[in-house]
Protein backbone atom coordinates (compact mmCIF):
# COMPACT_ATOMS: atom_id res chain seq x y z
CA UNK A 1 0.00 0.00 0.00
CA UNK A 2 1.43 3.36 -1.02
CA UNK A 3 1.58 6.32 1.35
CA UNK A 4 -1.02 8.05 -0.81
CA UNK A 5 -3.46 5.14 -0.45
CA UNK A 6 -2.73 4.90 3.27
CA UNK A 7 -3.61 8.57 3.74
CA UNK A 8 -6.69 8.18 1.56
CA UNK A 9 -7.86 5.22 3.63
CA UNK A 10 -7.24 6.99 6.94
CA UNK A 11 -9.19 10.06 5.80
CA UNK A 12 -12.06 7.91 4.50
CA UNK A 13 -12.31 5.85 7.68
CA UNK A 14 -11.99 8.85 9.96
CA UNK A 15 -14.83 10.55 8.12
CA UNK A 16 -16.96 7.42 8.56
CA UNK A 17 -16.10 7.52 12.26
CA UNK A 18 -16.44 11.23 13.05
CA UNK A 19 -17.97 12.88 9.97
CA UNK A 20 -21.51 14.17 9.82
CA UNK A 21 -21.90 13.43 6.11
CA UNK A 22 -20.66 10.03 4.97
CA UNK A 23 -22.25 7.12 3.13
CA UNK A 24 -22.96 5.63 6.59
CA UNK A 25 -24.85 8.62 8.01
CA UNK A 26 -28.19 6.87 7.46
CA UNK A 27 -26.96 3.70 9.15
CA UNK A 28 -25.86 5.72 12.16
CA UNK A 29 -29.19 7.52 12.41
CA UNK A 30 -31.29 4.35 12.26
CA UNK A 31 -29.03 2.47 14.66
CA UNK A 32 -29.20 5.28 17.23
CA UNK A 33 -32.98 5.47 16.90
CA UNK A 34 -33.65 1.74 17.18
CA UNK A 35 -30.86 0.08 19.19
CA UNK A 36 -29.07 0.39 22.49
CA UNK A 37 -25.67 -1.31 22.56
CA UNK A 38 -24.92 -0.41 26.18
CA UNK A 39 -23.07 -3.28 27.88
CA UNK A 40 -23.42 -5.38 24.70
CA UNK A 41 -20.79 -7.39 22.88
CA UNK A 42 -20.66 -6.43 19.20
CA UNK A 43 -19.05 -8.12 16.20
CA UNK A 44 -18.40 -5.74 13.31
CA UNK A 45 -18.08 -8.31 10.54
CA UNK A 46 -16.21 -7.02 7.50
CA UNK A 47 -15.24 -3.97 9.52
CA UNK A 48 -13.16 -2.53 6.68
CA UNK A 49 -11.02 0.36 7.85
CA UNK A 50 -12.80 0.54 11.19
CA UNK A 51 -14.74 3.79 10.99
CA UNK A 52 -18.05 2.33 12.15
CA UNK A 53 -16.36 -0.03 14.60
CA UNK A 54 -14.86 2.93 16.41
CA UNK A 55 -18.18 4.77 16.23
CA UNK A 56 -20.04 1.96 18.04
CA UNK A 57 -17.37 1.83 20.71
CA UNK A 58 -17.49 5.56 21.40
CA UNK A 59 -21.28 5.91 21.29
CA UNK A 60 -22.00 3.20 23.85
CA UNK A 61 -20.28 1.48 26.75
CA UNK A 62 -19.87 -1.74 24.80
CA UNK A 63 -17.19 -4.13 23.61
CA UNK A 64 -16.57 -4.27 19.85
CA UNK A 65 -14.62 -6.85 17.84
CA UNK A 66 -13.85 -5.88 14.25
CA UNK A 67 -12.82 -8.56 11.77
CA UNK A 68 -11.85 -8.24 8.11
CA UNK A 69 -9.99 -10.28 5.48
CA UNK A 70 -8.01 -7.34 4.08
CA UNK A 71 -4.67 -6.55 5.78
CA UNK A 72 -4.64 -2.97 4.46
CA UNK A 73 -8.02 -2.32 6.06
CA UNK A 74 -6.91 -3.71 9.41
CA UNK A 75 -3.70 -1.66 9.29
CA UNK A 76 -5.67 1.56 8.86
CA UNK A 77 -8.20 0.55 11.53
CA UNK A 78 -5.38 0.02 14.02
CA UNK A 79 -3.85 3.41 13.15
CA UNK A 80 -7.15 5.15 13.92
CA UNK A 81 -7.78 3.12 17.08
CA UNK A 82 -4.39 4.18 18.39
CA UNK A 83 -4.79 7.80 17.27
CA UNK A 84 -8.15 8.19 19.00
CA UNK A 85 -7.20 6.02 22.02
CA UNK A 86 -10.28 3.81 21.77
CA UNK A 87 -9.75 0.98 24.24
CA UNK A 88 -12.97 -1.04 24.01
CA UNK A 89 -12.22 -2.22 20.45
CA UNK A 90 -10.00 -4.93 19.02
CA UNK A 91 -9.35 -5.53 15.34
CA UNK A 92 -8.43 -8.85 13.80
CA UNK A 93 -7.36 -10.03 10.35
CA UNK A 94 -9.49 -13.15 10.00
CA UNK A 95 -11.20 -15.34 7.42
CA UNK A 96 -14.01 -16.92 9.40
CA UNK A 97 -14.41 -19.81 6.96
CA UNK A 98 -10.81 -20.82 7.63
CA UNK A 99 -10.84 -19.85 11.31
CA UNK A 100 -14.42 -20.09 12.61
CA UNK A 101 -15.71 -17.80 15.31
CA UNK A 102 -15.89 -19.22 18.83
CA UNK A 103 -17.32 -16.31 20.82
CA UNK A 104 -20.94 -15.22 21.22
CA UNK A 105 -22.14 -11.72 20.40
CA UNK A 106 -25.28 -9.76 21.22
CA UNK A 107 -25.23 -8.06 17.83
CA UNK A 108 -23.39 -8.89 14.63
CA UNK A 109 -23.23 -6.00 12.19
CA UNK A 110 -22.49 -6.00 8.46
CA UNK A 111 -22.39 -2.46 7.07
CA UNK A 112 -22.06 -2.48 3.27
CA UNK A 113 -20.44 -5.92 3.42
CA UNK A 114 -22.97 -8.54 2.31
CA UNK A 115 -23.04 -7.32 -1.31
CA UNK A 116 -19.30 -8.01 -1.59
CA UNK A 117 -19.48 -11.65 -0.43
CA UNK A 118 -19.79 -14.24 -3.25
CA UNK A 119 -23.26 -15.78 -3.21
CA UNK A 120 -21.85 -19.31 -3.01
CA UNK A 121 -20.35 -18.56 0.43
CA UNK A 122 -22.76 -15.92 1.77
CA UNK A 123 -25.04 -18.62 3.20
CA UNK A 124 -22.06 -20.38 4.83
CA UNK A 125 -20.98 -17.16 6.50
CA UNK A 126 -24.49 -16.36 7.71
CA UNK A 127 -24.80 -19.87 9.17
CA UNK A 128 -21.64 -19.24 11.18
CA UNK A 129 -22.81 -15.79 12.26
CA UNK A 130 -26.13 -17.26 13.38
CA UNK A 131 -24.24 -19.78 15.52
CA UNK A 132 -22.27 -16.90 17.06
CA UNK A 133 -25.35 -15.01 18.28
CA UNK A 134 -26.05 -14.85 22.00
CA UNK A 135 -29.68 -15.64 23.01
CA UNK A 136 -31.96 -12.84 21.86
CA UNK A 137 -29.25 -11.35 19.62
CA UNK A 138 -29.57 -10.01 16.11
CA UNK A 139 -27.67 -9.80 12.81
CA UNK A 140 -27.82 -6.28 11.36
CA UNK A 141 -27.21 -5.88 7.62
CA UNK A 142 -27.17 -2.73 5.52
CA UNK A 143 -26.49 -2.73 1.79
CA UNK A 144 -27.53 -0.94 -1.42
CA UNK A 145 -29.88 -3.33 -3.29
CA UNK A 146 -28.88 -4.14 -6.85
CA UNK A 147 -31.86 -2.36 -8.40
CA UNK A 148 -31.07 0.88 -6.60
CA UNK A 149 -29.33 3.98 -7.96
CA UNK A 150 -26.04 3.47 -6.09
CA UNK A 151 -25.70 -0.31 -6.05
CA UNK A 152 -22.79 -0.30 -8.49
CA UNK A 153 -20.50 1.46 -5.96
CA UNK A 154 -19.40 3.60 -8.91
CA UNK A 155 -21.43 6.71 -8.20
CA UNK A 156 -18.53 8.41 -6.44
CA UNK A 157 -16.54 8.03 -9.66
CA UNK A 158 -19.09 8.39 -12.45
CA UNK A 159 -21.85 10.42 -10.75
CA UNK A 160 -24.19 8.27 -12.83
CA UNK A 161 -27.02 6.52 -10.92
CA UNK A 162 -28.13 3.08 -12.13
CA UNK A 163 -25.00 2.70 -14.27
CA UNK A 164 -25.03 -1.06 -13.48
CA UNK A 165 -27.75 -1.38 -16.12
CA UNK A 166 -25.59 0.04 -18.90
CA UNK A 167 -24.25 -2.41 -21.50
CA UNK A 168 -20.98 -3.80 -20.21
CA UNK A 169 -18.89 -2.51 -23.14
CA UNK A 170 -20.23 1.02 -22.56
CA UNK A 171 -19.57 0.95 -18.81
CA UNK A 172 -15.98 -0.18 -19.43
CA UNK A 173 -15.52 2.57 -21.99
CA UNK A 174 -16.77 5.22 -19.56
CA UNK A 175 -14.53 3.85 -16.82
CA UNK A 176 -11.43 3.53 -19.01
CA UNK A 177 -9.67 6.63 -17.69
CA UNK A 178 -11.18 6.60 -14.21
CA UNK A 179 -10.25 3.14 -12.97
CA UNK A 180 -7.55 3.05 -10.30
CA UNK A 181 -6.21 1.03 -7.39
CA UNK A 182 -8.13 1.12 -4.11
CA UNK A 183 -6.87 0.82 -0.55
CA UNK A 184 -7.94 -2.81 -0.39
CA UNK A 185 -5.63 -4.07 -3.16
CA UNK A 186 -8.30 -4.01 -5.87
CA UNK A 187 -9.16 -1.59 -8.64
CA UNK A 188 -12.52 0.15 -8.81
CA UNK A 189 -13.70 -2.10 -11.65
CA UNK A 190 -12.44 -5.27 -9.99
CA UNK A 191 -14.54 -4.40 -6.97
CA UNK A 192 -17.55 -3.70 -9.21
CA UNK A 193 -17.33 -7.08 -10.93
CA UNK A 194 -17.11 -8.87 -7.57
CA UNK A 195 -20.47 -7.49 -6.41
CA UNK A 196 -23.05 -10.27 -5.98
CA UNK A 197 -26.14 -8.30 -7.16
CA UNK A 198 -27.78 -8.70 -3.75
CA UNK A 199 -31.36 -7.60 -3.21
CA UNK A 200 -34.03 -8.26 -0.61
CA UNK A 201 -35.48 -11.26 -2.42
CA UNK A 202 -32.15 -13.04 -2.74
CA UNK A 203 -31.20 -12.27 0.86
CA UNK A 204 -34.59 -13.41 2.16
CA UNK A 205 -34.29 -16.77 0.43
CA UNK A 206 -30.90 -17.35 2.06
CA UNK A 207 -31.96 -16.41 5.58
CA UNK A 208 -35.17 -18.43 5.30
CA UNK A 209 -33.14 -21.48 4.29
CA UNK A 210 -30.84 -21.21 7.30
CA UNK A 211 -33.62 -20.51 9.79
CA UNK A 212 -33.28 -16.80 10.52
CA UNK A 213 -36.30 -14.54 11.02
CA UNK A 214 -36.59 -10.92 9.96
CA UNK A 215 -37.15 -8.64 12.96
CA UNK A 216 -36.80 -5.25 11.29
CA UNK A 217 -36.62 -3.80 7.80
CA UNK A 218 -36.12 -0.27 6.55
CA UNK A 219 -36.00 0.35 2.81
CA UNK A 220 -34.61 3.85 2.48
CA UNK A 221 -35.80 5.38 -0.76
CA UNK A 222 -35.23 8.57 -2.66
CA UNK A 223 -38.90 9.22 -1.90
CA UNK A 224 -38.12 9.42 1.83
CA UNK A 225 -36.68 12.89 1.26
CA UNK A 226 -40.26 14.16 1.24
CA UNK A 227 -41.50 14.79 4.79
CA UNK A 228 -44.85 13.05 4.36
CA UNK A 229 -43.07 9.91 3.12
CA UNK A 230 -40.03 10.07 5.42
CA UNK A 231 -40.97 7.07 7.56
CA UNK A 232 -42.54 4.92 4.85
CA UNK A 233 -41.11 1.68 3.47
CA UNK A 234 -41.72 2.16 -0.25
CA UNK A 235 -40.23 -1.02 -1.68
CA UNK A 236 -42.83 -2.53 -3.99
CA UNK A 237 -43.11 -2.69 -7.78
CA UNK A 238 -41.10 -0.16 -9.74
CA UNK A 239 -40.37 1.80 -6.53
CA UNK A 240 -37.67 -0.75 -5.67
CA UNK A 241 -35.46 1.05 -8.22
CA UNK A 242 -35.46 4.09 -5.94
CA UNK A 243 -34.17 2.28 -2.84
CA UNK A 244 -30.74 3.57 -1.86
CA UNK A 245 -30.18 1.36 1.19
CA UNK A 246 -31.81 -1.74 2.67
CA UNK A 247 -31.37 -2.11 6.42
CA UNK A 248 -32.57 -5.35 7.99
CA UNK A 249 -32.16 -7.21 11.27
CA UNK A 250 -32.43 -11.01 11.46
CA UNK A 251 -32.41 -13.22 14.52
Amino acid sequence: MTLELLNEGCNYAENAFLGENSHLTLDKKLIKENFDFTNKKILDFGCGMGGMTLWYATQWNCRVHGVDVDPNHIEIAEILRTKHKVKNVNFELRNVLEKPLTEKYDYIILNDVAEHIPMDILDKILVQLKASLAPGGGIFLSYPPWEGPYASHLNHVLRLPWCQFLPDFLLKKIMKNKDRELVGKKTIMEEYYELNHLNHGRLSRIVDKIGLNMKYRKSHSRLNRYAWLSNKNINFGIFKFLITKEIVVFG
